[in-house]
C-alpha cells in the first residue's frame, strides 16, 4: 500500500521549481480574473504578515525555508508535487515554530486557520525537528471595518477544547513549551502599536489572504 505523503522538505521561495510553479499559478489566475479594484483587506493582510515576521524575528531566528514541498498520492495512485507557503517559520534550537497569520478575528478565519495548522503539522511532523504551530489572529478593524469579528465565540471554542493554548498581546513568549498548538490574539491597540513600530499598511502588489 502506498503512503499518502512522501518527499517532504522545506525550501526557500527562490527555489527554481517553486518559481516555475508560481508562474503557472499566476497565469491561471490572470486567465480567470475579472477587472476589479484591489481589496484593501489584502493589503492589510500582506502588511500584517510582513510586520509580524519582523516582530518575531527579534526573539526567534527566521528560517527562510518557509515553503513546504511534498509529493501527494492522488486517486489514481500517482504522486504529484505540491507546495504550501507558510506565513512564517522560525527556529529555536531543534524546534521549528510555524506561524499562520489572520488579519481578522472572525469565525471563518478561525476555522480556516485551524484547518491550515492541522494540514501543515501533519506534513511537518515528518521532519526530525519538534514542531510548534502558532495561529495569530489580529483585529484589524482599525484599518478596515469590514473585517469580521467573533472573539467571544472563538474564546468559547478554545475554552471547550485543550487543543490550543491561548496568549494575548504583543509580548510573545520566549518559548512555546507545554503545547504544540497556540492561539495568539492581538486586539486593535496591538495592531496600531505594530503600525507605530513598523509603519502603516500601504498599497502594493500583494498575494495575501484574509
Amino acid at each position: 500500500m502506498h503512503i499518502k505523503y512522501k518527499s517532504v522538505s522545506l525550501i526557500e521561495r527562490n527555489d527554481k521549481k517553486y518559481q516555475l510553479h508560481l508562474e503557472h499559478m499566476r497565469f491561471i489566475r490572470n486567465c480567470n480574473r475579472s477587472t476589479r479594484d484591489q481589496d484593501y483587506r489584502r493589503v492589510i493582510t500582506s502588511w500584517l504578515e510582513t510586520v509580524l515576521t519582523k516582530h518575531l524575528s527579534k526573539t526567534f531566528s527566521l528560517d527562510c525555508r518557509n515553503i513546504l514541498s511534498w509529493e501527494e498520492l492522488n486517486n489514481r495512485n500517482q504522486y504529484f508535487k505540491k507546495y504550501r507557503e507558510m506565513d512564517g517559520l522560525f527556529t529555536r534550537g531543534k524546534e521549528k515554530i510555524y506561524v499562520e497569520i489572520k488579519a481578522s478575528q472572525s469565525k471563518s478565519s478561525f476555522s480556516k486557520g485551524k484547518s491550515q495548522i492541522n494540514e501543515t503539522i501533519t506534513l511537518l511532523n515528518m521532519a526530525p525537528d519538534r514542531i510548534v504551530a502558532v495561529l495569530i489572529m489580529a483585529d484589524c478593524r482599525c484599518f478596515d471595518s469590514t473585517f469580521g469579528y467573533a472573539l467571544e465565540t472563538i474564546k468559547e471554542k478554545i475554552d471547550a477544547s485543550d487543543a490550543y493554548r491561548l496568549i494575548n498581546g504583543l509580548n510573545s513568549p520566549t518559548n512555546f513549551d507545554g503545547s504544540q498548538k497556540w492561539l495568539w490574539m492581538l486586539n486593535q491597540e496591538d495592531v496600531l502599536q505594530l503600525a507605530s513600530m513598523y509603519g502603516q499598511p500601504h498599497e502594493d502588489d500583494v498575494d495575501g489572504e484574509y
